[in-house]
């Protein structure tokens, strides 16, 4: 055996052994397996019984079942090893088999940049919803469908071969999200690309709100682009705290696995197993995955209290009578002001 590869081996087995690797491991396939639950439950219960446009709930049905086949791949990954701990008589028996390997890897890669992209194209339906207030209630069509699935499946996909293509799966790797030899600069480039789409999403986000915001109080527009109008704050509050939340937890990996891999840290010289650790712990989507459907139910059950008070606060005011006559005055009056002091 090649002496190189035979190092390689050593400190490969040495990693996938040590106890601070696989508790690491551990606590983000507890996580993984907990958010396969939760999403489903949050799609379930929240997405599909919601009031939300057609659209929109395809989107976010796409972006929670993104976090959900990765949850599933990133457990798989653990088995293998787990696997492969069985089977272990020398060294390089912990690597995985290429195979394995290309399958697994490229389907995480596949859910993670999906789900990068359908963010983007929640807050492009919602700047859409805005742009059409008065027809988008009753605005979907199979064509609209079509669009997303390119855009947030099959462009992601095409993106990652283009990134790939020069992969070396041969690599010798003890975890399934390992990247392959031969994407580090192309990959950097499409982390780059998509960070950067996500921080023009929340600008973009941020001017729908506003404009939502405005025209909240305007009288002459009609009960359905009132009920849009609404939808569109609620839902742009919404996506914004994702985004927020994935923007930050991008950063925090990106910085963090640029920076182990180019500089060189003096605790890491001779301790490759802990460098593993690290960066194991730098890679936080399984934890964004368990937090994603706890954040958006807090904020849809938020949505669904002010939905209802707005409800309670009309079934209160009187409509019939003299205090009728006043209470319909009253409404006049304040939408009248709010239209003048914009």
């Amino acid at each position: 055996m090649d002496r190189v590869l035979f190092e390689i081996c050593q400190e490969n087995s040495k990693t996938a052994f040590s106890v601070g690797y696989q508790i690491v491991y551990l606590i983000n396939v507890v996580l993984s397996v907990t958010s396969i639950f939760t999403c489903s439950y949050f799609i379930k219960t929240f997405i599909w019984n919601s009031t939300f446009h057609p659209n929109f709930k395809l989107l976010l049905t796409m972006y929670f079942f993104a976090a959900i086949f990765h949850s599933i791949l990133f457990t798989a990954s653990y088995l293998m090893m787990i696997e492969r701990f069985l089977d272990y008589q020398t060294e390089c028996d912990i690597h995985v088999s290429m195979v394995p390997y290309m399958m697994v890897h490229s389907s995480i890669a596949i859910c993670l940049f999906c789900g990068m992209l359908t963010q983007v194209f929640l807050v492009i339906e919602r700047f859409f919803a805005t742009l059409k207030i008065e027809s988008y209630e009753h605005n979907t069509s199979f064509r609209h469908i079509l669009a997303y699935l390119f855009f947030c499946i099959v462009l992601p996909v095409s993106l990652l071969v283009w990134a790939y293509q020069d992969a070396d799966y041969r690599s010798p790797v003890i975890t399934a999200i390992s990247p392959p030899k031969g994407v580090e600069f192309r990959l950097n480039i499409l982390y780059i690309f998509c960070f950067s789409l996500a921080i023009l999403a929340l600008i973009l986000l941020q001017i729908i709100r506003y404009v939502n915001k405005k025209r909240e109080s305007r009288i002459e527009i009609s009960l359905s682009g009132r009920f849009q109008i609404v939808e569109n704050i609620d839902t742009t509050t919404f996506i914004s705290s994702i985004l927020i939340i994935n923007m930050l937890m991008s950063v925090i990996y990106i910085v963090g696995t640029f920076s182990l891999r180019n500089f060189e840290f003096d605790v890491f010289i001779n301790d490759r197993a802990s460098l593993s650790t690290v960066k194991l712990i730098f890679y936080l989507h399984p934890l964004f995955s368990f937090l994603m459907p706890l954040i958006s139910s807090y904020h849809l059950s938020k949505m669904r209290e002010r939905r209802l008070k707005r409800r309670e606060h009309l079934l209160a005011i009187k409509t019939k009578g003299r205090e009728g006559s006043d209470a319909y005055n009253q409404l006049l009056h304040d939408q009248w002001q709010q239209h003048f002091l914009k």
